[in-house]
C-alpha cells in the first residue's frame, strides 16, 4: 500500500455512523463493571471505541494524520470486540480498528517490541512462531511420531502456545482425540496461524502464513481442522475469507464443539468429579464475541457429575477480557496485568473454587494474575479437566 492509499478510507461512510453514544465503553446496567479494557487502563476516552472513532473522522476528513500517539491508542486495543457487541449502531467497530491498523503498519508506526516480534529477521518471519523457538522443537511434546504427516480427514493444528509454552495443552488436546476415537494427524511444518500478523495490521503477511498451511492440509487430505486456540480458529475460519474472498477447502473447529456434539449424539460421557464442586467459566473474546461459541463449553461442564457451573457476573456476551488478546502484552503489560487481576477478582466473588477457559492465552494470562493476586484459585484448560473426565467412546447403534 502506497503513501496515498490508506485502509481507513474506504470506511468513512461505516465512520459517520458512529453517533458517539458511549455505549462502547459503558457497562452500567452491571453496576461497577466496565467493558473495555484500555478504557480501565488509560483513562483518557482516546482508548475507548467512541474516541478511536474520533481520531478515524479527524483522520478521513483530513484534519490530522498518522502518529505515534494514534498508534499507542490503537494498539492498545485488545480487540475483545465488546465495543462492536454493544454498539447501538451495530458498527462493526474492529473493522476501523484493523484498517487504522493496516495503515500504521505501512507506515513503521508498530508500537515497538510488536514489531521486534513480527520481524522478518529474529521474529515471526524468520522463527514462523511467536516464542522463537526452533522448528525442529516445534513437536517435541509429541509422545511419538506415528502421527506425523500422515494421511487423515482430521488435521490437530497445534499452535504456538501449545507448542512451546503450554506442552501439557497439546498432551490434553492429543489425549482427547484419541480418547473420542478421532483418527487425525499432526503436520511436521506447521507454522503460526497468523494471527499475529493480523494483530500488527501486516496482511500480506497473514495471508502468507495462513496460505502455508492450506497447502500443507491439502497435501494431507484432510478435511477438518482442530485447534484449541480460538485465535488460531478464527484465521483459518474467517480471517481468511476477509482477507482473500475465499473459504478455505476445510472445516475449522474448536475441540469443544467437536466434543459438545459428541456428547449430543451420545458418543461420549463424563466420569464423576469431586461433589458439589464450583467452576466458573471465561468466555474467551475470540470464540465469544468473535465466533458465537457460548454454549459448548458449558454443556460440556454441565455434563460433569459433580461440577457445578456458577457464572461471573459479565458472562457471554458481557465477558471482560483477560488482557491476552491484540498481542497487547508486547507493550501494554500492565494494561494486560490489570485486566487479568480484574477478571480473577470477578471469578473470586463468585465463590467458585476453579476457573476454566477455551483458550491458551487466557490461560496464561489468568495462572499469571492468579500467582500475583495469592489467589486459591486453579486456574485451568478446559481441555485439562475434559481428558480426566472423558469416558470412552460409546459404541454407535
Amino acid at each position: 500500500m502506497s503513501d496515498g492509499q490508506r485502509a481507513i478510507d474506504k470506511l468513512r461512510d461505516v465512520i459517520y455512523q458512529c453517533n458517539r453514544c458511549a455505549h462502547c465503553f459503558d457497562l452500567s446496567w452491571l453496576g461497577d463493571y466496565n467493558k473495555c479494557p484500555a478504557y480501565r487502563f488509560g483513562v483518557f476516552e482516546s482508548y475507548t471505541g467512541r474516541g478511536r472513532f474520533f481520531l478515524a473522522r479527524a483522520l478521513v476528513d483530513g484534519k490530522t494524520d498518522y502518529t505515534a500517539e494514534i498508534a499507542q491508542r490503537v494498539f492498545a486495543c485488545t480487540e475483545c470486540r465488546a465495543c462492536a457487541e454493544h454498539c447501538f449502531k451495530y458498527i462493526s467497530t474492529t473493522d476501523v480498528y484493523a484498517a487504522m491498523k493496516e495503515d500504521l503498519a505501512a507506515r513503521d508506526l508498530l508500537p515497538p517490541r510488536l514489531a521486534a516480534g513480527l520481524a522478518d529477521a529474529g521474529g515471526l518471519g524468520e522463527y514462523h512462531n511467536v516464542y522463537q523457538g526452533s522448528q525442529e522443537d516445534r513437536l517435541a511434546w509429541l509422545p511419538d511420531r506415528s502421527r506425523v504427516d500422515k494421511k487423515a480427514e482430521v488435521v490437530f493444528f497445534v499452535g504456538c502456545t501449545s507448542a512451546y509454552a503450554r506442552q501439557n495443552m497439546a498432551l490434553d488436546l492429543y489425549a482427547l482425540l484419541e480418547q473420542a476415537g478421532i483418527d487425525f494427524t499432526i503436520m511436521s511444518d506447521e507454522w503460526c496461524c497468523g494471527h499475529p500478523y493480523l494483530a500488527g495490521g501486516q496482511m500480506g503477511k497473514a495471508r502468507a502464513s495462513i496460505q502455508h498451511t492450506l497447502d500443507a492440509v491439502e497435501k494431507l487430505g484432510a478435511k477438518q481442522l482442530v485447534f484449541n486456540c480460538p485465535g488460531c480458529q478464527r484465521a483459518f475460519r474467517d480471517d481468511w475469507t476477509e482477507l482473500t474472498g475465499q473459504a478455505a477447502p476445510f472445516e475449522a473447529v474448536h475441540v469443544i464443539e467437536l466434543l459438545a456434539e459428541r456428547l449430543k449424539q451420545g458418543e461420549i460421557a463424563m466420569k464423576r468429579f469431586r461433589p458439589k464442586t464450583m467452576i466458573t467459566y471465561h468466555d474467551p473474546c475470540v470464540l465469544g464475541r468473535w465466533m458465537g461459541i457460548y454454549d459448548a463449553p458449558r454443556e460440556l461442564i454441565k455434563a460433569i457429575p459433580g461440577a457445578n457451573l456458577v457464572e461471573m457476573p459479565r458472562n457471554r456476551r458481557d465477558a471482560y477480557c483477560c488482557g491476552a488478546g491484540g498481542m497487547i502484552r508486547y507493550d501494554f503489560e500492565a494494561m494486560a496485568n490489570l485486566a487479568g487481576a480484574d477478571r480473577i477478582a470477578e471469578a473470586e466473588a463468585t465463590g467458585a473454587e476453579m476457573i476454566l477457559s477455551a483458550c491458551p492465552a487466557c490461560v496464561m494470562q489468568l495462572q499469571q494474575s492468579r500467582q500475583r493476586a495469592k489467589s486459591r484459585l486453579k486456574v485451568m484448560d478446559i481441555t485439562q479437566l475434559l481428558a480426566s473426565q472423558l469416558q470412552p467412546l460409546r459404541a454407535k447403534r
